[in-house]
Parts: C-alpha cells; sequence; structure tokens
C-alpha cells in the first residue's frame, strides 16, 4: 500500500475514534451497563481500545504523560458533574 493511503487510513481511524469518544458520554456508559447486551458492547469497547493502545505502545509511540493526565482530568470532572 502506498505511503499517502496509509496515512489517509490514520486519519480516518483517527477521526473515527475521535467521533466516537465524543458520543461516549457517562450517560451513554451509565445506561449501557444496565443491560447485558450494553456491557457487552462496552466490552468490546474495552477491548478494542487496550488492542489499539497496545499496538501504539509496540511500535514505539512515544505517550505524552502531561497529556494523558489532563484527559483523565477532564473525564473525572465530568464525572462528578454528572453525580
Amino acid at each position: 500500500m502506498d505511503p499517502s493511503d496509509l496515512l489517509q487510513q490514520a486519519s480516518g481511524i483517527a477521526a473515527a475514534i475521535e467521533r466516537a469518544s465524543d458520543q461516549l458520554t457517562p450517560e451513554v456508559i451509565r445506561a449501557a451497563r444496565r443491560t447485558e447486551a450494553g456491557r457487552r458492547d462496552l466490552d468490546r469497547m474495552e477491548y478494542a481500545l487496550g488492542t489499539i493502545g497496545k499496538a501504539l505502545i509496540l511500535t514505539d509511540y512515544t505517550i505524552d504523560e502531561e497529556k494523558d493526565m489532563d484527559k483523565l482530568k477532564a473525564f473525572r470532572e465530568s464525572q462528578a458533574k454528572e453525580r
């Protein structure tokens, strides 16, 4: 595959993941936990995200701890607002 095609593919995957993360709100997660099918879907998401994370790390992707902490803090704040 042509390198420019691979770059476009990576860009498309990144955009899809961003769209999904915008949609996966605490309300959606809580609703999914209420049913067996929803819990299975959450497990599938967790597995897929773990696979993506491992692939990035195993291919020498550098981790930005500060950026990760910012995302974690934002998520925790959104959780606190919901309660």
